[in-house]
């Protein structure tokens, strides 16, 4: 590692994932960027979604 940089990562089984990346895209929309970056982010919440709703079992709050 060249740089200290703070991460956050976000796992599918995290049942806040879904609404945390929806207004991360809300603001990141605010703030301009660019329409490449949202439609990846979209791509992003689609496969959460589509995670949660496939494997409900495993979803849960982060501990």
């Amino acid at each position: 590692m060249h740089a200290e940089i703070p991460v956050f990562v976000l796992c599918g089984s995290d049942s806040c994932a879904v609404e945390s990346l929806k207004e991360y895209y809300r603001i990141a929309r605010e703030k301009g960027c660019t329409p490449e970056f949202l439609d990846d982010l979209q791509l992003l919440i689609n496969d959460f979604e589509h995670f949660q709703n496939e494997e409900s079992g495993k979803v849960a709050l982060p501990d």
